[in-house]
């Protein structure tokens, strides 16, 4: 045998080089598995494609998935994946850049008119501490207070704590279950008839006059997506939330059972609202957290922000506050605006 037939043998013997793991096919499709789906998920947020309630659910929870996303475009850098990654860290970009006007302070409006401030509280169905409630009221002396989950007991009791001496102007609608809502004003008001319960929860109106100036304020509590059944009552009760026609100016403010992520909550904004939060830069502050957890408490759904005060565009909006909650699952918050 030949020299050259020698080595052409050996040649043949030897085995073929071994693929580095981090180039194994497994691997790599369980990266392209994961670009996928953070791919789909951009899309879904970006274009408001979330329709019943496996994604309007999950839509919720865009910050946490903007981290695990970018958490993920770590490994596959880590794993030399360098297509995926670049598709995966081009759909962290797209969400990065929904995410960052809500660290973002806008610049503050300009307006000469009345100064107020407006407190939303979700009494977890009468079961929050009232006690508390009547001292933050005295605390931070809000104009308006807007109070969701008003049970008939909780009601009375607020009554007893002295909440009416310090608002004593009120449009109540108290209900078992987390159906009441409640109204309380430091100045006269007089309701809006064409604001009322078209949903599951009562959602109260009122015309509220400060003096020098006046404004409308509802006291918003939408119905919650927590089931099929419910996403339309939820769309429905977004539908019919007031739009600015050209009159006194709009604040709503309440458990809108939705975030800035949701389609529907970006086109209320869209129609001539600014989310307080996030024109103070707070945006990403979560307001609502079950109060239980799931194995024994040790697994918690994550926290987000489903409670705003909205203020029609041009009142300014001079300071935002998530306050310490107590006893229920969402945070009280606290907006100072300033008519224009």
């Amino acid at each position: 045998m030949t020299d050259t037939e020698v080595a052409t043998a050996t040649e043949e013997q030897a085995p073929a080089p071994r693929r580095p793991w981090w180039r194994s096919r497994w691997l790599r499709a369980l990266s392209w598995t994961g670009t996928a789906g953070v791919v789909a998920y951009t899309l879904i947020r970006l274009l408001g494609l979330e329709t019943g309630w496996l994604l309007v659910t999950t839509i919720a929870f865009v910050p946490y998935f903007a981290a695990a996303a970018l958490a993920a475009a770590g490994v596959q850098a880590a794993v030399r994946h360098w297509t995926a990654l670049a598709v995966t860290g081009a759909a962290v970009l797209a969400l990065g850049a929904v995410l960052l006007p809500r660290v973002v302070a806008d610049e503050t409006a300009e307006a000469g008119g009345t100064e107020f401030t407006v407190m939303s509280v979700n009494l977890y169905v009468g079961q929050t501490d009232l006690g508390k409630v009547v001292e933050l009221v005295k605390e931070r002396q809000p104009d308006l207070l807007s109070v969701q989950e008003l049970t008939p007991t909780a009601a009375e009791t607020l009554s007893e704590l002295g909440l009416d001496e310090l608002l004593p102007h009120s449009i109540l609608e108290p209900d078992w279950l987390a159906v009441g809502t409640g109204l309380y004003s430091a100045h006269p008001m007089e309701r809006i008839d064409t604001v009322g319960r078209d949903g599951i929860f009562f959602q109260i109106g009122a015309e509220v006059d400060l003096g020098d100036d006046a404004v409308r304020f509802m006291a918003v509590h939408t119905a919650a997506p927590a089931s099929v059944e419910r996403i339309p009552l939820w769309e429905k009760d977004f539908e019919d939330l007031p739009r600015p026609d050209g009159g006194a100016p709009w604040v709503l403010a309440g458990d809108f059972n939705a975030t800035l992520d949701h389609a529907n909550m970006r086109g209320l904004l869209a129609d001539g609202y600014t989310d307080a939060a996030e024109a103070t830069g707070e945006g990403l502050q979560p307001t609502w957290q079950p109060t239980e957890g799931y194995l024994d408490g040790l697994v918690k759904i994550p926290a987000v922000t489903l409670d705003h005060v909205l203020a029609e565009t041009g009142v300014a909006v001079l300071d935002w506050e998530v306050l310490e909650k107590d006893g229920s699952d969402h945070a009280p918050v606290l907006a100072r605006l300033r008519l224009p």
